[in-house]
């Protein structure tokens, strides 16, 4: 068994109620600030391993997480965020409006993803979980592991750690430099 801790990466420079996933903006004031505290609360953890989405707000981030124990960040693709297709960089709450029955479907059931998008929950659920199962089984069970990346990859990370249902891992949705703490087996 070991503890794996799932970090959401801080504050984008994009505008907060966009939806980024293949885009990729840097981290802002406030997501460094947030990178920073999440540090500090993980800076006497036995961290031995860091991995992160390989966009640039993850990659800040798990870069000051990972400083304190002088360990280097592996970058992972399979970490992204959800590509959101045409709706990339814009408010999902137009979504509601412009496509009202493809939104009240995801809104249903969260692998009902609307067709605009780049990339369904399916896909994402595949990827990830292609992820978890090259990292899993730990070699070294002798420390923590922190995995830095976002909202949608998390949600489906934390899914197949807890076996919990996909949509109860989106629903407990980590804030912007969130953290928590789960034990794998």
């Amino acid at each position: 068994m070991i503890r794996v801790w799932l970090i959401r990466h801080g504050a984008s420079t994009a505008p907060p109620t966009s939806a980024i996933g293949a885009t990729d903006p840097a981290l802002s004031k406030e997501g460094r600030t947030q990178a920073d505290q999440v540090a500090g609360l993980l800076q006497d953890r036995p961290l031995v391993r860091v991995v992160s989405s390989d966009r640039r707000r993850a990659l800040a981030t798990a870069r000051v997480v990972a400083a304190p124990h002088g360990l280097p960040v592996q970058p992972e693709a399979a970490l992204r965020e959800l590509d959101f297709g045409s709706w990339e960089g814009r408010s999902l709450t137009d979504l509601w409006s412009e496509e009202a029955a493809a939104a009240k479907a995801w809104e249903a059931d969260i692998r009902m993803t609307p067709p605009s998008f780049g990339e369904s929950v399916h896909d994402l659920e595949r990827r990830v979980r292609a992820f978890w199962d090259s990292l899993h089984p730990f070699a070294d069970d002798s420390g923590e592991v922190a995995i830095v990346a976002h909202a949608g990859s998390l949600a489906v990370l934390r899914s197949v750690i807890t076996r919990e249902t996909v949509s109860e891992s989106f629903a407990r949705r980590l804030e912007l430099g969130g953290a928590v703490a789960l034990l794998a087996t």
